[in-house]
């Protein structure tokens, strides 16, 4: 048994989980929950569990991630032979790749996507939202998913 529930009430004041619901237009913010009502999503899960080695949710489609600035080992740029190099000009040099903890995990999701994510290209932040948030990175990249730059960041 799950009911509505008012996501922002719940976000705040509630530890219990809240989902989005995928049946009315994504556009629409309605939210449900088990726990709030005494049940659990059990029975849920388990089908999901039992069936999800075979989904293909997503198409095997290609992503492109904005990577925001970020100190080894979270991020670098590295040459094939493992050098890693520093500096602003190379960040900016998409030949160069990307490495680093951040880049493993993704990576890492794209080998257990069994082929649903064909492949994550990082690149790097634009320079037009680095000069409007020149104080983070991260809401930079943020910006250039919104501007639909890239996929992710």
């Amino acid at each position: 048994t799950w009911c509505y529930v008012d996501a922002s009430t719940c976000k705040t004041n509630s530890e219990e989980y809240i989902y989005k619901s995928e049946y009315f237009s994504p556009s629409n913010d309605i939210f449900y929950s088990y726990t709030t009502c005494n049940s659990t999503d059990r029975f849920w899960q388990q089908q999901l569990g039992s069936s999800a080695t075979n989904v293909s949710v997503i198409g095997g489609i290609n992503i492109a991630a904005a990577v925001p600035a970020s100190p080894d080992p979270m991020l670098y740029k590295q040459l094939l032979d493992g050098t890693k190099l520093d500096g602003t000009d190379v960040y900016f040099d998409d030949t160069v790749p990307f490495g680093g903890i951040y880049i493993d995990y993704i990576n890492e999701l794209v080998k257990i996507s069994n082929g649903d994510i064909q492949n994550v290209t990082s690149t790097h932040i634009s320079k037009g939202s680095l000069k409007r948030y020149p104080a983070s990175s991260f809401t930079a990249a943020v910006q250039d998913v919104e501007n639909g730059v890239v996929d992710m960041a």
